[in-house]
């Protein structure tokens, strides 16, 4: 019945082809509306968990201290004089990116106080502090200041006094990738020595590059398919409508993304680059079904029909390995999913209807194209008895290997990897990451219990009209212990620059003669000495209004060798949690850093999980298709071994699962099981038809089976795995690693669906 109902719907395309060009072409136009919608989405938000908790209390954090979203501009003065000149060159930079509207504040050494010419007595730094450019001061003695100050040195200079930063504080509203963009052409327009780095801009870059590659390699891409896929079939024909149906399905699905406002992030970058692929081995499969038919309209109706069964049903699996993806509870991750769960959809209603319809217009000609299926055969038959005898042995022996190889791999990466060293972003983090302190932000907050202040009026020194409460952490004590705090917080492997309201009050102590300060110059200190803009943005960015909670913000080393963030926000709770044992305080700790974290941490998990589930639908897919467990399960060790394969390599390699690579299961998976659907389909479907059931004429179902499936997947593979190697060329990292990884998945699926699935299969049969 159902085969009846598929043959009637090839049969209405071939019998109304006009009304199926006006569906198209409508459908074409309704696509046509969201084109200009489509869009990369480069914001910070596509980097985090769904419904992550962290998130929540990072944006907390920002509401009530200010954003903590900032970029880094480092100015080399490397061999040259520190002077008049310079400083006022460095002025105008810093102006101008004030000056931007995405842009809240800059601090550079130009807003740092010199207390030292000659020093100022405590007691009168608010009225007697002087400033670069502003003042009368020895420019070399107040670098050595700077270098030294415990506010500003590896924060606006280095330790050496030839690198200086701006720290560019960004509005929360900002739209980052606009941001960078005039930052860098006001870069560009100073015409020194300088480079921007900043979370911000590598979530921006990395979207510029993957940008960039769709561009170069998807067209380079597009154009190596077209030549060898002419070169295989040996004909215009069938190579303008697998690239024509490949054009079409890109546009319709790209455009109903742009309608459906789903932006495309770092994560599923990697889509439009899978669509092409899926769309490719769809087509290639029904092409090559409908050469080996007779030229005749009624072949083609039967051989539609039958490539239609494994067609739809790699389809489902693949849509189902995608779907998988939705139970990780990564909201980038997530996204993909649903991105490639319609593209594959749209991709085979789409392939059958203008691949149908074309063939309907203008018949395939004679196929006499070189038969790889049959070379195939050859070259496989001196190793056939080999094959067959060691591939149980090597099946059982791989499992337990691969297991073990997958469950060692590593869950971290270092974003300045993903950049080659010429790149400017690569010379701005290490630079800035090595000389400044850090480029991703990570924040500490500390609350204290509240007191009782029934007992506090007007007359108490400690008491505060601007507060309902006592000055908490304005007392020698809580200071004390802020302290102690943040000096093992520096500690903590991985933490470059620490910044809080301990560095002015040691700042001060230095005044102080570097003796303590007590409980009235603390006060004092907030109440009068802390006029100046600096020390003003300093108390408010880092000390709540109602003094109860104070911010400590990081900076994370996050070039370093051995960069472990999990470790790192691990080695954080330590230190709090022992320094602020029964004192009744608690404590947060949020930021890009620990939002980042807690994806890469999940991916792990999420990659079992939905590896899991996906193969538990697979099964039941294939269970629907051949009506037997036994060989469901067989064909099902393929893309098992296909993506244990890929996952031990990566682990062998020191390829970490991070955002960028965690796809390349779902291309193993996705790849190996539709080579596997359409081999064991015909390999079954030639021994019913022969009636071969005695394993005693095997290798003539082998041959037959080669010529038909076997040379369509040999088509599809080899023609992908060259169109992939072509991005080991690019400048990305990440896309040099899925151009490489994704051929080597695409090849070990081929190699185990050809050798091993006809033993596998055979098991199954009495």
């Amino acid at each position: 019945m159902l085969k009846k109902l598929i043959y009637s719907f090839f049969k209405s395309i071939k019998t109304h082809p006009k009304l199926t060009t006006i569906l198209l072409a409508l459908v074409i136009g309704l696509a046509s509306s969201g084109i200009s919608n489509f869009r990369f989405d480069a914001s910070s938000e596509t980097l985090v968990l769904d419904n992550d908790l962290a998130y929540k209390s990072y944006e907390e954090v920002n509401e009530r201290f200010g954003s903590s979203e900032f970029l880094v501009v480092a100015v080399s003065n490397r061999d040259q004089q520190f002077d008049i000149g310079f400083l006022e060159s460095f002025n105008n930079l810093a102006a101008n990116l004030t000056a931007l509207e995405s842009v809240r504040n800059t601090t550079s050494i130009l807003d740092a106080p010199i207390l030292e010419q000659p020093k100022v007595p405590l007691l009168k730094v608010g009225n007697n502090d002087k400033y670069l450019l502003k003042d009368q001061v020895d420019f070399d003695e107040a670098l050595d200041e700077l270098k030294n100050s415990p506010i500003f040195k590896n924060l606006i200079l280095n330790s050496d006094g030839d690198i200086f930063a701006i720290q560019v504080n960004l509005n929360s509203e900002t739209d980052f990738p606009l941001a960078v963009a005039e930052i860098r052409s006001v870069l560009n327009n100073w015409g020194g020595e300088a480079y921007l780095a900043g979370p911000a801009m590598i979530v921006e870059d990395t979207i510029n590059f993957i940008q960039n590659d769709v561009l170069v390699f998807g067209t380079v891409t597009f154009l190596v398919f077209c030549l060898l896929l002419i070169i295989l079939f040996k004909g215009f024909w069938p190579v303008a409508i697998i690239m024509g149906n490949a054009a079409l399905v890109m546009y319709i699905v790209i455009g109903s993304l742009g309608i459906f406002n789903w932006p495309v992030s770092i994560v599923s970058s990697n889509f439009l680059a899978l669509l092409l692929i899926t769309s490719i081995a769809v087509s290639v499969h029904i092409l090559v079904n409908l050469q080996n038919a007779k030229n005749e309209d009624s072949n083609y109706l039967d051989a539609l029909t039958e490539i239609f069964t494994p067609c739809f049903y790699t389809a489902i699996t693949t849509i189902a390995g995608f779907g998988a993806l939705m139970l990780s509870g990564i909201k980038p991750v997530i996204d993909f999913g649903k991105m490639m769960m319609w593209g594959v959809a749209i991709n085979f209603i789409v392939s059958f209807v203008f691949i149908s319809l074309c063939v309907f217009i203008k018949k395939l000609k004679e196929n006499n194209a070189f038969n790889f299926g049959e070379w195939l055969a050859d070259v496989i038959n001196p190793i056939r008895l080999l094959a067959r005898a060691i591939t149980i042995p090597l099946i059982l022996l791989c499992i337990p290997l691969f297991v073990y190889l997958a469950s060692n791999l590593k869950v971290e990466n270092k974003f300045i990897d993903y950049f080659k060293q010429d790149t400017e972003i690569y010379k701005g983090m290490s630079l800035i990451d090595t000389e400044l302190g850090g480029t991703t932000p990570v924040d500490i907050t500390i609350l204290m219990p509240e007191k009782n202040i029934e007992m506090q009026d007007e007359l108490d020194f400690f008491y505060s009209e601007d507060s309902e409460v006592p000055e908490y952490w304005w007392k020698q004590d809580s200071m004390t212990l802020l302290k102690s705090i943040q000096k093992k917080v520096e500690e903590v492997e991985g933490v470059g620059k620490v910044l809080s309201i301990v560095n002015g009050i040691s700042l001060a102590e230095s005044l102080n003669n570097e003796n303590p300060l007590g409980d009235l110059e603390l006060i004092f200190i907030k109440n009068t000495l802390l006029e100046s803009e600096t020390a003003s943005d300093l108390i408010k960015d880092y000390i709540s209004a109602d003094d109860r909670e104070v911010r400590l913000s990081l900076r994370i080393v996050d070039s370093q060798d051995n960069l472990n963030r999990k470790k790192l926000i691990d080695g954080l709770h330590a230190v709090l949690t022992t320094e602020l044992s029964d004192t009744g305080y608690s404590y947060q700790i949020t930021g890009l850093g620990v939002l980042y974290n807690n994806l890469l941490q999940s991916l792990f998990n999420s990659q079992i999980k939905s590896l899991g589930f996906v193969f538990g639908l697979i099964f039941l897919m294939l269970l629907i298709l051949f009506r037997s467990a036994l060989k469901s399960l067989c064909i099902l060790v393929i893309p098992g071994l296909a993506v244990g394969s890929v996952l031990s390599i990566m682990t062998l390699l020191n390829i970490p699962l991070d955002i960028m690579t965690i796809t390349i299961a779902s291309i193993s998976v996705g790849m190996s099981v539709d080579y596997a659907i359409h081999f064991a389909w015909r390999y079954i479907k030639e021994k019913e038809e022969i009636n071969l059931y005695s394993n005693q004429d095997h290798y003539a179902v082998e041959n037959t089976t080669f010529k038909t499936a076997g040379h369509a997947i040999f088509i599809v593979g080899i023609t992908i795995i060259i169109g992939f190697l072509i991005l080991v060329f690019s400048n990305f990292i990440p896309t040099i690693l899925f151009g490489t990884l994704s051929a080597l998945a695409i090849f070990i699926s081929m190699i185990l669906a050809f050798l091993a699935l006809p033993r596998l299969i055979d098991l199954t049969i009495k």
